[in-house]
């Protein structure tokens, strides 16, 4: 099976909608961007479910960690909608992630408990990189999920990956988040007084992220080319805190 997408940082700032090829066949998915994280709180729970890791998912639905241990993320929410999905507790859930691939996806249903997006059945291997995207484009560091080529590869995988899982740090805390986030688009605005924080605001994390790279390298740059012209900085040193 080939997969790939036409996700791109040039090509968010265009348009938001990108396409995965799966076999020659298209799934369009658009991507949230960084004001839906702030005002859509349904959005921020889904992607906390999907972003969770595998011993993360079974530890927080309390599973059996050993029955669960060859299930892969996919499996793990499966179980979590159409067998956790019918008690009151986990209806909103359910809820949720029907109302967000309605948003995420052009045609999306569940039929025979599986994910059907646009006409394709979603396996583990389309689902992980489904998951890969929308993580990318909340700017996290991530990489390519693999296609392995046996069961066996696939179970000696996760076993090393739960192993990592478990001694992860915690994520920050949200109001920490909320300040460094300030941070970083008073840095953009800065350097680009065009872009308003209500633009930003309507662009995809990933996008932010790569705005604030060039924006403290151009920073930083005039920062040096002010300072070597004073004589304030030795030949061959540079000032580069600013990037760091």
């Amino acid at each position: 099976m080939e997969i790939k997408s036409d996700y791109s940082i040039s090509k968010l700032f265009v348009d938001k909608t990108i396409h995965i090829s799966v076999d020659n066949k298209i799934i369009k998915m658009k991507l949230r961007t960084l004001r839906d994280f702030y005002e859509d709180r349904d959005w921020n729970a889904f992607y906390h479910i999907i972003s969770m890791s595998e011993i993360s998912l079974i530890q927080t639905l309390k599973l059996n960690e050993e029955a669960m241990k060859d299930k892969t993320h996919y499996d793990i929410i499966k179980i979590l909608l159409f067998e956790f999905g019918q008690y009151n507790q986990f209806k909103k859930i359910y809820t949720i992630f029907l109302e967000q691939f309605d948003k995420l996806f052009e045609k999306f249903e569940f039929e025979n408990r599986e994910f059907v997006i646009d006409g394709i059945t979603i396996n583990n291997d389309i689902w992980e990189y489904i998951v890969y995207l929308l993580k990318l484009s909340y700017g996290e560091k991530i990489e390519k999920p693999i296609i392995f080529s046996s069961e066996e590869a696939r179970k000696f995988y996760l076993a090393q990956k739960a192993n990592e899982d478990k001694i992860k740090k915690l994520r920050s805390k949200q109001g920490e988040e909320g300040a460094e986030l300030m941070n970083i688009l008073l840095t953009i605005t800065y350097k680009f007084p065009s872009l308003t924080i209500d633009y930003l605001f309507d662009q995809t994390m990933a996008q932010i992220v790569w705005l604030r790279k060039h924006a403290a390298g151009a920073v930083a740059y005039e920062v040096n080319a002010q300072a070597y012209a004073a004589g304030n900085v030795k030949k061959g040193k540079k000032l580069d805190f600013f990037i760091k």
